[in-house]
């Protein structure tokens, strides 16, 4: 089991390196846009981005999940199949949808929930080619993960955000193209990775001609795997983004450009996130067939919530040094949105959850129960769109955080309940729950130390230690445990 985990790790700590780099990339633009962009502007872009994840559900139809349950570790002529029809379905989609945006891009620029304003149209048929170009090398990116490429997996998605960074870096600060850079950046970065990708396709049509019945009757048990994870996966997105454009309605985008500056805060927890569900997909479809998996997949959320206890202390108490540090233009988040701080450690709680639901999906993949997806994320998506217009006139954009964290804890408690009957696995949950009320006392006891106080800065320094010893002293990590996480280190 160990070696196992240790394999885990390794995969994780590959997908991580280049999402680490690529991602704190990504975090630089959010200082670079708070200063030479305004609170409007960049209200602006985060709504045609939340656009951009629902069409992108639409553009996949749930071929990446079929796929990749598809595919098998030896059989060559299948997966080919497999990768022709996943390609080919997703390609005509992609081209379709992307026409009938462009044409009806003056309807969306002015509907409530974007209002971009007099060149709205120009900037909507724009960004369509975005999910466009994403949709066509989704199923070639999979493809790297099931044939365990990490390192040509991770190298080429670090290529494509260096080259949206630079770019940004470019059209906004040094040309002044505003949004409109922006949205040209992220289109010529997710083309960066089709060129590598169009030898790939060469023999795509081939197998779909000289294999065509059995190509035909395998797309359809791939759209009746993968159709069921769509419904699943368009919750999953409005539980993402939904805040977004309800906040766009009931505070207007300067608040929506203060919230999403401070929600992007909490991006270590969700890089740690990513980068395991890179990993942890292959990883379980891998060893589903072993005698030890559910005693295995247990050990991994305890595992997990480990590290992400460690990652909450840290980056809860570290942000709000950070964001005024110098920075290009000013303080590295400028000061005009330092008041959306206090959703952080929110946002890290309910991303926590979200790696929760990532770890109890793995028994419904195995087990090809994906109609339980729809369910618990539907629950999650009617929980996030109500608690956000509930609390949102309430508590302003603290009330969004907490409506997000409260659709996660819904999603995953939905698949916990169901996954008792589907595939049992006895998670430990009393050391679950001591690591979770650790971070939260250790948390709670150094911001009750007001901020100016002498004691405040050692208190933020011993936080870390504190929570690794409560562990020790609870029992909930062992020496076993303390060897894993060396090895995974080590590794």
């Amino acid at each position: 089991m160990q070696s196992k985990i240790r394999a885990l790790a390794s995969d994780t700590l590959v997908y991580g390196v280049s999402t680490v780099l690529g991602r704190f990339l990504t975090f630089l633009l959010t200082p670079l846009y708070t200063n030479y962009l305004s609170k409007e502007e960049i209200g602006d872009v985060t709504a045609l981005y939340a656009m951009i994840a629902f069409v992108n559900i639409v553009y996949s139809l749930g071929m990446e999940p079929a796929f990749m349950r598809f595919w098998e570790r030896s059989d060559d002529a299948q997966n080919r199949r497999v990768y022709g029809v996943a390609v080919a379905t997703v390609l005509a989609i992609g081209c379709v949808v992307t026409a009938l945006t462009v044409l009806a891009a003056a309807p969306i620029a002015d509907s409530p929930l974007l209002q971009l304003g007099a060149n709205g149209a120009w900037l909507v048929m724009l960004a369509s080619l975005i999910p466009l170009l994403d949709a066509i090398v989704l199923i070639p990116f999979a493809r790297l993960r099931m044939q365990q490429r990490p390192r040509t997996f991770a190298i080429l998605r670090l290529v494509s955000i260096v080259m949206t960074v630079v770019l940004n870096v470019v059209f906004v600060v040094i040309m002044r193209w505003r949004i409109e850079g922006v949205i040209l950046a992220g289109i010529l970065g997710s083309a960066t990775t089709l060129v590598f990708f169009l030898p790939h396709y060469q023999g795509v049509v081939g197998t779909l001609r000289r294999e065509w019945d059995a190509c035909r009757t395998l797309l359809r048990d791939m759209l009746r795997f993968g159709l069921p994870t769509v419904p699943s996966n368009f919750s999953s997105i409005m539980v993402q983004v939904a805040d977004r454009p309800i906040m766009m309605l009931l505070m207007g985008s300067a608040a929506v450009g203060v919230y999403q500056t401070n929600f992007r805060l909490a991006i270590p927890m969700m890089m740690f996130v990513t980068v395991f569900e890179y990993a942890w997909k292959p990883f379980y479809l891998h060893h589903r067939d072993d005698a030890e998996a559910p005693a295995l997949f247990a050990r991994v959320l305890t595992l997990f919530t480990v590290v992400c206890g460690a990652i909450f202390l840290i980056t809860s108490l570290a942000m709000p040094h950070i964001v005024a540090l110098p920075f290009v233009g000013g303080r590295f988040v400028n000061e005009a949105y330092w008041s959306g701080l206090s959703i952080v450690p929110i946002v890290l709680f309910a991303y926590y959850f979200n790696g929760v639901f990532i770890n109890m999906a793995a028994g419904f993949h195995i087990t090809k129960k994906t109609s339980w997806f729809p369910l618990a994320t539907g629950v999650a998506a009617a929980i996030s769109v109500g608690a956000t217009f509930l609390f949102v006139p309430l508590f302003g954009m603290e009330g969004a955080a907490w409506a997000k964290v409260a659709s996660y804890v819904a999603s995953a408690g939905i698949l916990y309940v169901a996954q008792k009957r589907i595939y049992p696995i006895c998670y430990d949950l009393r050391r679950v729950v001591t690591t979770v009320l650790a971070t939260a006392v250790v948390y709670v006891g150094v911001i009750m130390i007001p901020a100016d106080h002498a004691w405040r800065i050692p208190a933020e320094l011993l936080a870390l230690p504190l929570y690794v010893g409560t562990l020790v002293a609870t029992g909930v990590v062992g020496t076993s445990m303390m060897q894993t996480l060396f090895s995974l280190v080590r590794r």
